[in-house]
């Protein structure tokens, strides 16, 4: 749990109530929207396993210990179709964000036993570090990557319609 939560929960003795806008996939209160964020963070780290894909995630495998970890710090509505998804999401994004970062890691050795025996500090845990390096070492992976590295080369000019503007 973060250390803001827990200063709150303390303080107010009741759960954060957490009102996500399925319009927009976050709650609109900017403090509660960190709050949540913050904790699907802590979540990603420290509960569920980094999946090779997210197909392969289920109520069992990630998600179920994710919404309890969740429901346990914060008062959210998971049974509402519409907040379930937009977490889900979000879940997503942040899984992907560290197996990006697990995989950087991985490039930083030569060998796969290298690799596989200087787990990261940010990984949850042995099994799971050794199943992203066969994977990340996997032809099927390495041509994926290869064929995307290559791909935004011939990129001409940057994505600039996000959400922040970026000049050229």
């Amino acid at each position: 749990m973060g250390k803001g939560i827990m200063k709150a929960f303390e303080a107010s003795k009741t759960k954060m109530k957490i009102t996500v806008d399925t319009s927009i996939g976050r709650p609109k209160n900017g403090e509660q929207s960190a709050k949540l964020s913050s904790q699907i963070g802590i979540v990603t780290c420290d509960v569920i396993p980094v999946p090779r894909r997210w197909k392969e995630v289920d109520e069992e495998n990630g998600l179920g210990p994710g919404f309890d970890h969740i429901q346990m710090h914060m008062d959210v509505n998971v049974g509402d179709p519409g907040v379930k998804e937009s977490l889900i999401e979000r879940l997503k994004n942040s899984s992907r964000q560290k197996r990006h970062k697990l995989h950087n890691h991985f490039k930083k050795y030569q060998t796969m036993e290298l690799a596989k025996s200087n787990k990261p500090t940010f990984c949850l845990n042995q099994e799971n570090w050794e199943s992203l390096c066969d994977y990340f070492a996997s032809p099927k992976f390495k041509q994926s990557s290869a064929t995307n590295s290559k791909n935004r080369k011939l990129v001409r000019a940057p994505h600039i319609s996000g959400a922040r503007w970026r000049y050229l």
